[in-house]
């Protein structure tokens, strides 16, 4: 693949990795959370950069693919008829190829997640100037969902919510919303205000 280094703009092809299979490669989880396996280093100026590239990553044990696709045109189409019970998902950004990530792995439902995002945004930009919020981990000693929030002078913030708020939201997101299965669906915040919406209608 040619990429343009961002510090001396000369152009070089690298051999990047476009396609992870999590179960045959468990090495590459670890280079996936640190983003190492997308860091470059330019053989012109010899400094190192993170180069955004198209990946599709496969863990078979929790039957879930993830595909990296940061390209402004339109995402590719692409079915599995095969893989009944396989959670698909597209993303934009490194941040969030690392997040959903982590979230199917730990057999969480993204669609829940994305709606507690969502409401735990609205209330820290009351007094905060968020830019992004992540989820971090699940706290299995007090049930609590620890998300990261990303403030506009780049510093961070840590926020929990309780897991009973996961469960009820849980359980409306079970009954009521429909994701398509065989195809890469965009689970996001801009999905999750479509879906708030649409469990109010409902409500």
């Amino acid at each position: 693949m040619i990429i343009t280094c961002p510090h001396c703009q000369a152009e070089h092809d690298y051999k990047v990795i476009d396609h992870i299979n999590i179960d045959r490669n468990p090495e590459l989880r670890a280079k996936v959370q640190d983003l190492s396996c997308f860091r470059i280093k330019c053989p012109n100026c010899g400094e190192t950069a993170l180069a955004v590239h198209p990946c599709l990553y496969h863990d078979m044990s929790n039957q879930f693919m993830v595909w990296l696709w940061p390209e402004q045109d339109k995402a590719p189409k692409a079915e599995f008829d095969p893989l009944a019970g396989y959670r698909l998902r597209i993303v934009d950004s490194l941040n969030g190829f690392r997040e959903k990530i982590s979230i199917l792995e730990h057999g969480l439902d993204d669609r829940t997640i994305e709606i507690m995002k969502l409401l735990l945004f609205s209330q820290l930009n009351r007094d905060l100037d968020v830019v992004e919020l992540l989820f971090h981990e699940y706290d299995e000693r007090t049930g609590d969902f620890r998300f990261v929030a990303v403030l506009s002078d780049g510093a961070e913030q840590y926020a929990a919510m309780p897991g009973a708020a996961y469960q009820r939201l849980h359980e409306d997101v079970d009954a009521y919303l429909y994701t398509p299965g065989g195809e890469f669906a965009r689970i996001d915040m801009q999905w999750a205000q479509q879906a708030l919406e649409l469990l109010h209608e409902l409500g």
